[in-house]
């Protein structure tokens, strides 16, 4: 296919646009009690991920799979139902926590909680290197590279999957990430994650199938819920001054309804999926 003159290009062209996270473990730590008790319903376990995999014929029972950012197990505990065994890989000892209690609570025990960072991962060091038949990352943060994404390839002997945001919009968060970004020059092309991955895919001589899900939703906080949540996004971006604090304090008075914040969010998924 393309050659490595056009790989190279999607290579840059990503490095250049990634707006990188920083303090990751922290954020999710503050982030795994809502994760684990809004985001994931320990006592239904759903989840369209293993319904498309099923579908495309990507599950069987032997398999090995690694579920790089799986959080307290939204993905992770119906997979493992599905499979042989899961390593389920996280970079917050919370979120990690949450998953272990609930592989108690549901008596799911063919998973293996490993904490780790994937973009610092060293592969060799591990024994992950073509290990697993699926590499399952679904709407997490560590594949934010060229490199990231080539270590995924390499743990994968057999199938791969990758998800993210394409478009997202809240209500509220828009506001104060405008005010954020405008202040300090930022800018970020996270919603193109996939749009790169596809194109250094195909250079590599992959052909991902591409599908799209639209959801929507809403979220309440209190005051002191909303204040930490966006207060943790913001410094994730950059160095917030007490100024910046008061104006998201001001927008999020502005946009409360007796003490309390309803986030409105909608959002495009996309979902790459493709053979080795």
């Amino acid at each position: 296919m393309g050659g490595e003159k056009d790989l190279q290009y999607w290579k840059e062209l990503w490095e250049s646009h990634g707006q990188k996270d920083r303090d990751q473990q922290e954020f999710w730590d503050n982030r795994a009690e809502f994760f684990n008790e809004k985001v994931f319903n320990v006592d239904k376990l759903e989840s369209y991920v293993v319904e498309l995999l099923q579908s495309q014929k990507m599950l069987s029972k032997n398999m090995d799979v690694l579920d790089i950012g799986s959080g307290p197990g939204k993905h992770t505990l119906p997979l493992a139902r599905e499979v042989k065994r899961v390593t389920a890989l996280d970079i917050s000892d919370k979120m990690l926590e949450f998953l272990k209690e609930n592989m108690e609570y549901t008596n799911i025990h063919n998973i293996e909680p490993v904490k780790g960072d994937w973009e610092k991962m060293d592969l060799k060091e591990r024994k992950w290197e073509k290990v697993y038949d699926l590499v399952l990352a679904s709407m997490t943060p560590g594949i934010s590279s060229y490199e990231t994404l080539e270590k995924l390839l390499r743990a994968s002997k057999k199938y791969c999957y990758l998800s993210s945001f394409v478009k997202r919009q809240d209500l509220i968060g828009d506001e104060i990430r405008a005010y954020i970004y405008e202040k300090y020059n930022l800018t970020s092309n996270k919603a193109d994650k996939l749009y790169y991955a596809f194109n250094i895919l195909w250079q590599l001589g992959y052909t991902p199938e591409v599908r799209y899900i639209n959801r929507n939703w809403e979220d309440e906080f209190s005051m002191d819920e909303a204040y930490s949540l966006y207060r943790d996004k913001m410094i994730s971006l950059t160095d917030v001054s007490d100024k910046d604090l008061l104006k998201i304090q001001e927008i999020l008075e502005r946009n409360s309804d007796n003490g309390m914040i309803t986030e409105k969010t909608e959002v495009t998924q996309g979902i790459l999926t493709w053979e080795m």
